[in-house]
């Protein structure tokens, strides 16, 4: 889970972890990056719009990785335009928030 924004960050990890998914939350794209053990991720959640590193720019370094995993986007800032780009990059999905629990429940669910 990715997000700047810290209620975002642990309602959404709560959620997951409530459903009995192992979560790790961090506050930017590059705290992800740089965890050593990111290696052992299976699906990432990520916002869109964060200082620094964006998600699309996030799913194009998890694209890159020797095992590339799902990446499903979340954002405040819903357009047409962005979901078209989510899905021109390759996204797993794309929710807008606040995000629908049962709706992202059933996508993880699906993806692992």
């Amino acid at each position: 889970m990715v997000d700047d924004d810290e209620s975002v960050r642990m309602a959404l990890s709560s959620s997951l972890r409530s459903a009995s998914w192992n979560v790790i939350a961090y506050p930017s794209a590059d705290h992800l990056l740089g965890d050593v053990h990111r290696s052992k991720l299976n699906l990432v959640v990520a916002d869109i719009q964060m200082p620094g590193m964006d998600g699309f720019a996030l799913l194009e370094s998890i694209k890159q990785w020797k095992r590339p995993i799902p990446v499903i986007f979340i954002t405040a800032h819903a357009t047409q335009e962005i979901y078209e780009r989510a899905r021109a990059y390759g996204a797993a999905g794309f929710f807008s928030k606040p995000v629908d629990d049962a709706r992202l429940l059933a996508l993880v669910s699906e993806l692992l």
